[in-house]
């Protein structure tokens, strides 16, 4: 998977923490995934219906896998507190790009446990 950073600081460690989680999901690396959430994590996919358990998000994720990114690029990424966001762009293996913001919640401010995600997935168009 090619891996483009653009102006990101990733001197704190949580923001280190998320692009390293980021780069996970894009290329469904589920088991080391799960490790980073709660047992009672949320994730809300913006216009489908919110997924409750690690073992559901799992479940789901594993739905997900047959589609890798194969380029993904990381805008921004912000923290404070027990709040981050994450906001790019990936191309998938089938050729399809997408805009994404990730929200996280964690379990506490100095927790590396996720509470929950919500996250916003848009289509762009292809490039030329």
């Amino acid at each position: 998977m090619n891996i483009n950073l653009t102006s990101v600081d990733t001197h704190s460690p949580k923001k280190q923490f998320l692009q390293e989680l980021t780069i996970l999901f894009a290329d469904y690396q589920i088991d080391q995934v799960k490790a980073y959430f709660a047992d009672d994590i949320t994730w809300t996919l913006v216009g489908d219906t919110p997924v409750y358990g690690k073992d559901a998000f799992v479940t789901e994720l594993q739905g997900m896998a047959g589609n890798k990114a194969t380029d993904l690029t990381i805008h921004g990424i912000l923290t404070h507190g027990r709040e981050a966001a994450i906001h790019g762009e990936m191309t998938m293996a089938d050729g399809k790009r997408f805009g994404f913001a990730d929200y996280y919640i964690f379990t506490s401010a100095g927790a590396k446990k996720i509470q929950s995600i919500t996250s916003y997935v848009i289509e762009l168009p292809a490039q030329p």
